[in-house]
């Protein structure tokens, strides 16, 4: 039968974004890294690592690809956790990443939204009021994968009873003998302004886990999906008083449409039985 992998609830991880209308200079992506740095020993990101770029050249025709660093930084929280054997070592709990086009918080171990918003937003709302102060806000945007995994004969985990017809799920996936990805997406405009449209992404890919994981030979359903509120092409511009009041607001409207998401995709009974929303 179909459980999820955590017993609390499906979220395997999450992220939280805000994207930017344009590019930062390298002068303001450097004023939001070190102050990323001042804050991030005191909420718990112990370690940091510079961002890497992939950087093509054509001329000459067998010119290596090179490596090259960008104006950004991936702030590190780890946490100890016991592996399948038993055994305790540090693990990637959440990262906070800063980009000259946006900044993200990466949650690897989902402990509510009540417990990750407010230790987010106190890395995400300085670094948007320093970037705010010389670019438009482009987009905020939420995403949760959930996992759910089937402890049963691999050949008899089809999605029937766990999915729900949807819109957002292709219907092959319910008579699919075998593994499939589903990947859709919708644009619907808002007219609440300044929000111009509004993005929803669900992804669906059935696997095979594999070794060394614990329970591989066993199918898993892994279900990504997304809310992004999008602004008009200039974006939408904050002062830095503004910032506290606006980030809430549109993370807990995104927090609102993707919790209804998520219980328009999960079957009823499903929900109910592993008390998920529904």
């Amino acid at each position: 039968m179909w459980k999820t992998l955590n017993k609390d609830n499906a979220i395997e991880g999450a992220a939280m974004t805000v994207r930017f209308a344009e590019p930062l200079s390298s002068m303001v992506a450097k004023r939001v890294v070190r102050d990323a740095e001042s804050r991030a020993s005191g909420e718990g990101f112990s370690n940091k690592e510079p961002l890497q770029q992939i950087q093509f050249q054509l001329e000459p025709l067998n010119a290596d690809i090179r490596q090259a660093s960008i104006v950004g930084m991936a702030f590190q929280h780890n946490s100890l956790m016991r592996d399948a054997d038993g055994n305790v070592a540090p693990r990637l709990a959440r990262q906070f990443v800063v980009q000259p086009e946006q900044i993200a918080m990466q949650l690897r171990r989902y402990r509510g939204w009540e417990e990750e918003w407010p230790a987010s937003k106190k890395m995400i709302d300085p670094a948007i009021t320093i970037a705010a102060s010389i670019v438009p806000i482009a987009a905020f945007r939420l995403e949760y994968l959930n996992r759910f995994i089937y402890d049963g004969d691999a050949g008899d985990g089809t999605v029937n009873g766990l999915l729900r017809r949807s819109d957002f799920i292709a219907p092959h996936v319910f008579e699919a003998p075998d593994l499939f990805h589903s990947h859709t997406g919708r644009f619907d405009e808002i007219s609440d302004s300044p929000v111009k449209r509004r993005l929803t992404q669900v992804n669906a890919d059935l696997q095979n886990l594999a070794p060394p994981h614990p329970m591989a030979g066993n199918r898993t359903l892994a279900l990504m999906i997304a809310v992004e509120w999008q602004f008009d092409p200039q974006g939408m511009e904050l002062t830095s008083s503004e910032v506290d009041v606006v980030t809430s607001k549109y993370f807990s409207c995104l927090h609102d449409d993707i919790h209804a998401l998520f219980k328009n995709l999960i079957e009823s009974n499903f929900a109910s039985e592993n008390s998920l929303p529904r």
